[in-house]
């Protein structure tokens, strides 16, 4: 009878304690744009119960009896406290640090600009900041420190792309990359990624072009939030613009030359791998007349063995014992490439190697290997009144945390200024990227993906250390997922190396970019400037499956070449009406001209002659493809901001471009915005 008193007071224990919390939910958004802020801190004031929001900006937290203030807190915000009371659903909108509202900052087209006279969301972020991050994509490095910037890198993958957003998701289908411009050269952003890649479906990722950029040559990176803030720039600034200025010789500074030297190491190693069971084998269990304890029983020069299931590529086989002795992929090979003798020297039966059905001694995290990557810059400064230059030289080198993959990047930097007389300055900017990268990640499911190899169709008691010896004397593969023990031609799986040293990607880029122009100084209030802008480079990417290895042999490459020209000229005008009242009037126009191609094509038949990859090397004509596009556009821009006591300000910006895609009578189209802002 003492058992039901006791169990009432456990039910009413366990109603107290469902009753002593609640759940709140809400969404967190950005109070100048309205967007939605992933990762924003939520916590329960004065208690350790707190959770983050997700992509969507949505949290759902239980909150404890006790608790009454929920904390809203996250990098570039202010900091929130709400008092929860009755509610269950607190929305929050969360506004930018005041200290982001400080200083000058560079807005559209370069345009210096005090951050409290703009109307619309600017933040600026150090090349100190970038640099010692370390990023090799130095975009990555704005992650955490921009409010309301969302990037998605592909992590793990050696020169992978990176996705940014920066007022959310504008188009469900198309492209929502901001704009990115180098000291007023628009650069492309492209990613040649397959559709297959883009969803998962298997494929190599090559990255974007915008991580050309260097981190050791930026001086600040603006991000420009505001559909005003973008207007100047068209329709390629829908999402966004992200305004990078590199370094330069400060005119001024000391005279000779100066030199800094940089250098920096990084080193990374697989964190996180699914947990494998280590119970069962590969293969699996046989049952009936000619098996033992789940393996065949075969006999081999008169002597019996047990075979496990090499034709499957699964892990469905016998528990793991270590009294049972199988006889491995690698033996059978190993006896293979010895003309597979039937006696030794002495007439005794020759007998395969066996070993124990046990776990791996050396297990999928054994495959891998440990990244290290080396940065170093060398830069030459110098300055005088009559003029200033920098040039730099970055190499950066890594190996991947794959076998046989490794990515080099070399980097030259130049920026120049020279004064003719008092009026006319000439200046030039110019960078050269050349690009080298081996054995990039195969990512999704992807016969040439690993990971997916060791996740779904592999086999368990797989030893890295045998797996390394993956090629017979005579070229062909030794794999683990052979069709029979008679039979070693691979069925479903390459062996792991055999994929990373055979079947192999390699790319090659070469990338200029820069300008060069002259500003004229009509009166002290009043310049013009007129420069010409390019950003070319030429992509080539080969891909290829080794004859031998389980699917049908071929070989692909492909060449790019994208070449893009801005010619502008910009009229700028900042006069000030006795103490109260400032004027600031831009006006500029601009050519520019686009022109991609591609050019390549892929073996058909498979192969002929092994460990020679040529198009012309194929059973059947090679399939091949060219592709040409261009497209121009001229655009005349203005603004005007007027600016009252400090405190009030106007600002109004209109543009037309003239798109040679559209019908010529009706060609035209205007990009207005007009933004009024009070700095308090």
């Amino acid at each position: 009878m003492r058992k039901i008193p006791f169990l009432l007071a456990f039910l009413a224990l366990l109603g107290l304690q469902v009753q002593a919390q609640r759940q709140v939910t809400g969404t967190v958004t950005n109070a100048e744009d309205g967007s939605s802020i992933p990762g924003v801190s939520v916590l329960v004031k004065g208690t350790q119960v707190g959770t983050i929001t997700d992509i969507n900006g949505k949290y759902s937290i239980k909150v404890p009896l006790e608790g009454k203030i929920l904390q809203f807190s996250f990098v570039g915000m202010q900091t929130l406290e709400v008092t929860i009371g009755n509610q269950s659903v607190i929305d929050v909108q969360m506004r930018p640090t005041t200290t982001a509202l400080e200083g000058v900052i560079v807005t559209a087209l370069g345009i210096s600009r005090e951050k409290k006279s703009l109307g619309y969301a600017v933040q600026d972020v150090s090349g100190d900041e970038i640099s010692q991050a370390r990023q090799l994509n130095a975009i990555n490095s704005l992650s955490g420190r921009v409010a309301g910037l969302q990037i998605t890198s592909g992590s793990g993958n050696m020169g992978g792309s990176s996705r940014v957003l920066i007022r959310g998701v504008n188009s469900i289908s198309g492209n929502n990359n901001p704009l990115y411009v180098i000291d007023g050269v628009p650069i492309d952003n492209s990613d040649f990624n397959t559709a297959n890649t883009a969803r998962g479906a298997g494929g190599v990722d090559y990255g974007n072009m915008a991580q050309d950029v260097n981190s050791d040559d930026i001086e600040s990176i603006s991000v420009l939030k505001g559909p005003a803030a973008a207007a100047l720039y068209g329709s390629r600034a829908a999402n966004g613009v992200i305004l990078i200025t590199t370094k330069k010789g400060k005119a001024g500074a000391v005279k000779g030359i100066g030199v800094s030297i940089n250098s920096g190491i990084s080193i990374e190693n697989v964190a996180y791998l699914p947990k494998y069971q280590n119970l069962y084998g590969g293969g699996t269990t046989f049952t009936g007349a000619g098996t033992k304890d789940g393996f065949l029983v075969q006999e081999i020069n008169g002597i019996e063995y047990l075979l496990p299931d090499y034709a499957t590529d699964e892990s469905w086989g016998p528990r793991y014992n270590p009294n049972i002795y199988y006889l491995p992929y690698w033996s059978l090979y190993d006896w293979e490439a010895l003309g597979k003798p039937t006696t030794n020297a002495d007439g005794t039966p020759y007998r395969l190697e066996t070993a124990p059905w046990v776990a791996p001694k050396h297990d999928v995290e054994d495959f891998f290997e440990t990244s290290v990557g080396y940065t170093n810059n060398i830069a030459l400064t110098s300055a005088s009144e009559n003029g200033s230059f920098r040039l730099s030289y970055t190499n950066f080198s890594s190996n991947g945390y794959m076998p046989n993959s490794t990515l080099n990047r070399n980097t030259f930097n130049f920026n120049g200024t020279s004064k003719f007389g008092k009026k006319l300055m000439a200046f030039t900017s110019f960078n050269y990227i050349k690009t080298y990268a081996l054995g990039r990640p195969v990512t999704g499911y992807d016969d040439n993906n690993v990971l997916q190899k060791f996740t779904q169709w592999g086999q368990r008691q797989l030893d890295m250390e045998k797996m390394k010896n993956y090629m017979n004397p005579d070229g062909t593969q030794r794999t683990w997922n052979r069709r029979a023990w008679f039979d070693p031609l691979p069925n479903y799986s390459d062996n792991f190396y055999w994929t990373r040293f055979m079947n192999y990607e390699e790319d090659w880029r070469d990338r200029y970019y820069g300008n060069v122009g002259l500003t004229y100084q009509i009166f002290d209030w009043l310049k013009l400037t007129g420069k010409y802008n390019m950003d070319t480079y030429t992509f080539r990417i080969n891909e290829r499956v080794a004859i031998g290895s389980q699917a049908l042999s071929y070989y692909q490459e492909d060449v790019r070449q994208l070449t893009e020209t801005n010619a502008e000229f910009l009229l700028e005008a900042d006069k000030r009406f006795g103490d109260d009242f400032t004027t600031k009037l831009t006006l500029g126009g601009n050519r520019m001209h686009r022109q991609y191609e591609l050019n390549g094509g892929i073996t058909q038949g498979g192969l002929v002659i092994r460990n020679f990859y040529n198009l012309r090397n194929c059973l059947s004509p090679a399939l091949v493809h060219d592709e040409t596009s261009q497209k121009s556009i001229n655009s005349l821009y203005g603004s005007l901001n007027l600016g009252y006591k400090g405190l009030l300000y106007l600002d109004v910006t209109l543009r037309n471009d003239w798109s040679s895609t559209l019908p010529k009578n009706n060609w035209s189209y205007p990009y207005p915005s007009v933004t009024l802002s009070y700095a308090a």
